[in-house]
């Protein structure tokens, strides 16, 4: 009888080893789809983070140049304040928060917004105010302008002017009537 059980414990182990070796096929199968997935994530991430940080740039202007954008400028501290950017990003800061951290460092010229708060609203209402006080200067000159020329079309011609202009008239005529 230990023959015919030989040949089941042969077959037995045979199973058990094709189980294992199908489990540990499954595993790494499982183990490589979250591997993909974690990776794709991290660079789902990154891509995020670029945009973001592009999106900060964009907002931002070089404290050096005169109006030219942090994106598009190669000085120096340019490069040296994109890689800030994206290291606060990667540290977890909001755009408003590295916004406010160079408006803090050097001043509000670096933002290509100027907030419309403080002295900034005065500006923007004195421009204003200018566009409406010269719309309504210009608007009154010239409707002054059209009520004069209305009276000046109205008027009519004396006799001396009737005659010169009976005489204009009769002096352009080729057959002279």
């Amino acid at each position: 009888m230990a023959r015919r059980s030989e040949p089941n414990d042969v077959r037995s182990s045979e199973l058990m080893m094709r189980r294992r070796a199908l489990f540990a096929l499954a595993t790494l199968m499982v183990a490589a789809i979250v591997a993909g997935f974690a990776l794709g994530g991290g660079r789902a991430e990154a891509q995020d983070v670029e945009a973001q940080a592009q999106q900060i740039e964009r907002q931002l202007l070089c404290p050096q140049c005169t109006n030219k954008r942090l994106d598009v400028c190669e000085l120096a501290i340019c490069v040296d304040m994109r890689s800030l950017i994206r290291e606060r990003l990667a540290a977890g800061d909001s755009a408003d928060t590295i916004l406010l951290f160079f408006s803090t460092r050097y001043g509000d010229r670096v933002l290509a917004d100027l907030p419309k708060s403080g002295f900034n609203l005065v500006l923007f209402g004195w421009v204003g105010g200018s566009l409406l006080l010269v719309a309504l200067l210009g608007g009154s000159g010239l409707w002054g302008m059209r009520r004069t020329a209305e009276a000046a079309a109205g008027t009519a011609l004396d006799a001396a002017g009737e005659q010169w202009l009976d005489e204009q008239l009769t002096d352009d005529k080729p057959d002279g009537r």
